[in-house]
Parts: C-alpha cells; sequence; structure tokens
C-alpha cells in the first residue's frame, strides 16, 4: 500500500506539472507500465500524442499540451523553437502553419521530426532565452528560424519586423542569431534582414521603397522616423519622411500598420501631421502593388511642391531612445 501512495503522488505531480502531458520513462517510474498505458489508449480514456507519449485523458489536445509533448519528445536539451517560442514572448503571428510545433535540439541527439513535431539541429549551442512549463529558445533566433520557414518573402519580412516594431528586439540582435544558425535555408531570411534594416518596419514599407527607387525623382527618405510636433501630445513615428520638402508618406493598412497603435487612430496622427504643417501623403498596402505608378507621381508632385521648405517650425526629428534614457 505505501509503494502504491508514493507511485500515485509522484505520477499526479508529475501530470500536473505537464499538463497531463507525460512520457513512457516518467510512467515508469511513477509505476505504470507501458502496457497499462497502451491498454488505457485502447479504452479510450488516454490518447497517444508520440510514441511513447500521452495525454492522459480522452479527447483532443491543446495547444499547450502539444507543446509539452512535442519538448518531451525533443528530449531534456531541447527546446521549443519558432512560432510557439515568439507566441511565449508575446509576439503573436498571424501566418503560420498551427499545425507543427518546432523543436529545436543539439547535432547530434537522435530524435527526428515525428507526427505534428519539426526537429531543427544546431551545431551553435541552444540559446534558452526563458522557462516556463517548458524551455524556450531566446526571441531572437525564434524570430530568425520562422522568417526562415516564412511562406513568402513578405511574410519573412513581417515575422522580423514584428519584435522590432513592439521594441522587444534590435536588429543587431537578430543579426547575432542568424549567425549562429548557420546558411542553410537562408537566403528568404537574409533578404528580410537587409529590408528591416534599412529602417523598414513591413510588407507595405518594403513596398514603397522598392517604389521610391524607380523614382528619378524622390532622395531616399528617413524610414520610422519619429517627430515631435510640438503639439504637446506624444511623439508620432511616420513611415517615410523627406526633411527638405516637409514631407511625409505613411503606408496605411489594417493588418500591418495597426501594429504599433490602434487602426482607428490613424486618421488621428493625419490630422495632427497636417496641422503640425507636414505634406502628407499616403495609400495603402494593395495600392502599392497594383498602382504603383500612380502613388509614385502623387509622391513625386507633393514633393516638387515642397522641396526646399524644409520642416516646419516647431516640428523636430527624434531619438525615442535618446528620452528613454
Amino acid at each position: 500500500m505505501p509503494r502504491s501512495i508514493r507511485a500515485s503522488t509522484q505520477l499526479a505531480y508529475v501530470l500536473d506539472r505537464q499538463d497531463n502531458v507525460i512520457r513512457h520513462d516518467q510512467l515508469i517510474a511513477a509505476g505504470v507500465s507501458r502496457d497499462t498505458a497502451d491498454k488505457r489508449v485502447v479504452r479510450g480514456s488516454w490518447r497517444r500524442l508520440l510514441p511513447g507519449i500521452y495525454l492522459t485523458r480522452s479527447g483532443e489536445p491543446t495547444r499547450r499540451q502539444k507543446v509539452v509533448a512535442a519538448w518531451l519528445w525533443g528530449g531534456d536539451e531541447c527546446a521549443i523553437d519558432g512560432p510557439d517560442a515568439c507566441a511565449w514572448y508575446g509576439v503573436d503571428l498571424e501566418r503560420h502553419d498551427r499545425s507543427a510545433v518546432h523543436v529545436v535540439v543539439p547535432f547530434g541527439a537522435p530524435v527526428r521530426s515525428r507526427g505534428f513535431v519539426v526537429v531543427r539541429r544546431s551545431l551553435a549551442d541552444i540559446e534558452i532565452g526563458d522557462r516556463g512549463m517548458v524551455a524556450y529558445v531566446d526571441l531572437p533566433t525564434a524570430a530568425i528560424v520562422t522568417a526562415r520557414n516564412a511562406a513568402s518573402f513578405r511574410d519573412a519580412i513581417g515575422v522580423l519586423s514584428r519584435p522590432l516594431q513592439a521594441g522587444r528586439l534590435d536588429h543587431g540582435a537578430l543579426l547575432r542569431a542568424r549567425e549562429r544558425i548557420g546558411d542553410k535555408w537562408c537566403r528568404q531570411v537574409d533578404s528580410a534582414l537587409v529590408a528591416v534594416g534599412v529602417g523598414l518596419r513591413s510588407p507595405g514599407e518594403k513596398d514603397l521603397h522598392d517604389a521610391v527607387g524607380t523614382s528619378r525623382m524622390l532622395p531616399e527618405p528617413e524610414w520610422n522616423a519619429w517627430l515631435s510636433l510640438g503639439d504637446g501630445l506624444g511623439l508620432v513615428c511616420v513611415d517615410a519622411l523627406w526633411r527638405d520638402a516637409g514631407l511625409v508618406h505613411e503606408v496605411n493598412g489594417r493588418k500591418w500598420h495597426a501594429w504599433g497603435e490602434r487602426f482607428e487612430r490613424t486618421e488621428e496622427r493625419r490630422a495632427r501631421l497636417v496641422a503640425a504643417g507636414l505634406i502628407v501623403q499616403s495609400c495603402t498596402p494593395t495600392q502599392l502593388r497594383t498602382a504603383r505608378d500612380a502613388v509614385i507621381g502623387r509622391l513625386e508632385r507633393a514633393y516638387a511642391l515642397g522641396i526646399g521648405r524644409g520642416m516646419p517650425d516647431g516640428v523636430r526629428v527624434i531619438d525615442p531612445m535618446s528620452i528613454a534614457k
């Protein structure tokens, strides 16, 4: 009887810590044979999520339970990688494969991808950024891995832009994570790193950057410039700024542009920019893709009208980090 009580207590502890997901060696240590576990699966009271890994209840596993199962499958030295690690740090990504859970393991580990688990092998030391119920890679690594696996170049920019826009990391941290990962399958993420490295913070801004590059009139603007408008209110970050013309251009899209602030406040910001004396042009990401020449034509005419006027009185370009210090 005492042995049974100890086994039950140990099992309850492990199941509580791991959200009712357990590996066969943990079951055996708690006094439950693998044969007993398999019989419970046959009866339908448990579910086998992966070979030797069980959910000790019926029904579909939650996302967290699948994450725990993937971590158990990877072994003691693994960490949750990619999109689920990004989500752990509060960087939610709309467009990624929700059917898979990514983990990273040391290069020599015997574990392989199986079922819903995608395994990445790391030649470098695995950078653990945080631990909850399981271990997670650091945010820069998670972002680089997710961008590398993104469905398109635009999606890769979006992945890298999200934590940058939120101020969760800087470009240098992304570059260091990219160097640790190595060169395999990184052409797309390298191009996306170049894009965000010049100050772009969304796929729409990348489209604007490319469009401006086709113009013979427009010089390169300052990207994501922070302005003090002199109206006693907060700073405003504009997508593109031409100081010599006092000209601002915004790419206003509900999906991408609302990361830093609510989309409903876009018109309020525009009104503040106009009231401060700036020339303000804007377009949507769709207009940039389908009517680029018209967008650039309007921008060129606005630049021609403003060239030489400079910034309006009271409007200053600010380094927000200097204020933070």
